[in-house]
């Protein structure tokens, strides 16, 4: 078994009717937006035995990735702003990505000086589509980086994908710093196998994993 199979938690309806984009902070300084799925922000879902709302399966909010980069940002701009937006939806639904984009409206008017890409999980797997994820990709950063003065920074996923190849390229062709994570979801102390009874939340980032995450992307910030 491949280890994107091991993620069995249901990529569908996981904001539960949430819209997806969320605010940390008010600050008037450096303004950085986090795109991801699950490992990024997944909200509570008991019937997996998930009773938190954070990046699963960090064990508090602190230790994801999200809030750990955040603490390393703020060290050098202590005025930073921050948003969240969760897009499985659009991960499961990229061969029509467009129809996506309105419901994320609120995280292109928030203004990024950064932007995140911390996804692919999601993306349906068997049928991959290279062309079409990475017309559909770079639409998705332009819509949210509509001044086009935002750093943006793209990875691969934790677990390796067929999508990782689409998203090299992509950073090739636009000169993105890239992040490579796949050698972490191969690794089980990376996870939080054990901690949780559900096989695909404990296959997601750990505590250890979570803070690799953040220190490879802190890097290319």
């Amino acid at each position: 078994m491949e280890q994107i199979e091991k993620n069995t938690v249901p990529g569908d309806n996981q904001l539960k009717g949430k819209n997806g984009v969320f605010f940390i902070g008010e600050g008037k300084g450096l303004r950085v937006l986090f795109v991801g799925n699950s490992i990024t922000l997944h909200p509570k879902a008991p019937e997996i035995g998930w009773d938190r709302e954070w990046g699963m399966a960090a064990s508090a909010p602190e230790k994801d990735y999200v809030h750990i980069l955040i603490s390393k940002i703020r060290e050098k701009n202590p005025d930073a702003a921050f948003c969240v937006v969760q897009v499985s939806e659009w991960e499961r639904q990229f061969m029509h990505g467009e129809d996506c984009l309105p419901k994320y409206q609120r995280a292109a008017e928030f203004g990024a000086d950064v932007i995140i890409m911390r996804l692919i999980e999601n993306c349906p797997y068997q049928e991959f589509d290279d062309q079409k994820f990475m017309e559909e990709y770079q639409k998705f950063i332009d819509f949210l980086n509509r001044k086009q003065k935002a750093k943006v920074v793209v990875t691969t996923g934790f677990w390796r994908h067929k999508g990782d190849d689409a998203i090299r390229q992509i950073a090739k062709k636009h000169g993105y710093p890239l992040v490579e994570l796949g050698d972490l979801g191969e690794m089980d102390e990376m996870k939080a196998i054990g901690l949780f009874d559900h096989e695909g939340v404990a296959n997601h980032p750990g505590d250890l994993g979570m803070e690799k995450i953040a220190e490879r992307i802190f890097e290319k910030l």
